[in-house]
């Protein structure tokens, strides 16, 4: 009988010890969030803008950048576009794999050039870096050759 109440002692000893251990750890004032969230910075209302952010930080105008330009097929007219609303080949617009929807920009070739807004992701062709609607392909002679090195730059 000694050995049981011993026993029962012993677990009924154990089992206070875990859980003030427990009630310890889980009592613990937390009020400190962790190193990791320390660089965290939230949003503040003003930071949110309907225009897109320019890659320069919006201080004017960027360098112009050699690209491979290349154009829509008119066969594409009405197939949604990543803004959402449809291609139109008679507008001024471009397709980039980067820069945010809603960015402007120059293109020019051969003497020529044309202000489009960026509404389309793409190209999706190796070593092409823009695609231009056809009206703004036409508007620089770019339709002639199809795929060309142009000059842009971000407005």
């Amino acid at each position: 009988m000694l050995k049981l109440l011993s026993n029962k002692a012993f677990v009924a000893a154990f089992l206070g010890l875990l859980v003030a251990v427990l009630a310890l750890f889980l009592l613990e004032d937390r009020a400190e969030p962790p190193e990791a969230v320390a660089d965290v910075v939230p949003v503040r209302h003003s930071d949110i803008t309907e225009t897109p952010r320019v890659p320069n930080g919006g201080s004017g105008r960027t360098d112009a950048r050699s690209m491979v330009a290349s154009y829509y097929a008119s066969v594409l007219e009405g197939n949604p576009t990543a803004s959402g609303e449809p291609y139109e080949p008679q507008r001024y617009t471009a397709a980039h794999k980067g820069l945010p929807l809603g960015t402007e920009l120059r293109v020019a070739y051969g003497g020529e050039a044309v202000e489009v807004v960026v509404n389309d992701r793409g190209p999706y062709v190796e070593g092409r870096d823009i695609d231009l609607s056809l009206a703004a392909a036409e508007e620089i002679g770019l339709t002639a050759s199809g795929i060309a090195p142009v000059r842009v730059t971000v407005l």
